[in-house]
């Protein structure tokens, strides 16, 4: 299967400069992450507003 949000090869060189190697699982594993974050951002009422902005990200992620 292949990622849809994420770069893999961004994130393997992240990875690699910490002295580990990625598998395949987990770029699928943070991919399905960051599109169940999309969807909860997404569904955040957010005052009415259209825009989903650093304070919806800042909720709905838990960087408050």
């Amino acid at each position: 299967m292949k990622t849809q949000y994420i770069k893999p090869a961004a994130v393997k060189k992240l990875i690699k400069s910490h002295g580990k190697r990625t598998a395949a699982e987990f770029l699928l594993a943070l991919d399905n992450y960051v599109e169940r974050a999309i969807i909860r951002a997404a569904s955040e009422h957010n005052g009415g507003k259209k825009t989903v902005d650093a304070s919806v990200a800042g909720h709905t992620l838990g960087n408050r």
